[in-house]
């Protein structure tokens, strides 16, 4: 059984969807299943990171509970870069 881990994806590129346009720059965390690392994504890229990394870096932060922006934090972190 895979365990979940968390990404960081990033609009590089402008697109039209079918009711807004979504523009360079732009970003989401959430769950996904795909192992860590740094891959290309329709029109962006996608950084990908441990569950575990991301528990004890809101632990270390004094949260209980995950937050979007600590997790691009922690992306950052533990890719040693920063994205904004």
């Amino acid at each position: 059984m895979s365990t979940a881990n968390w990404f960081l994806y990033i609009v590089k590129e402008t697109f039209l969807t079918e009711d807004e346009i979504m523009h360079t720059g732009d970003s989401g965390v959430g769950r996904c299943s795909m192992d860590p690392g740094v891959m290309e994504a329709p029109y962006g890229m996608m950084y990908v990171i441990p569950d575990t990394f991301v528990i004890e870096y809101h632990k270390k932060k004094g949260l209980k509970r995950v937050c979007s922006s600590v997790v691009r934090d922690a992306v950052e972190s533990y890719f040693g870069v920063k994205l904004r």
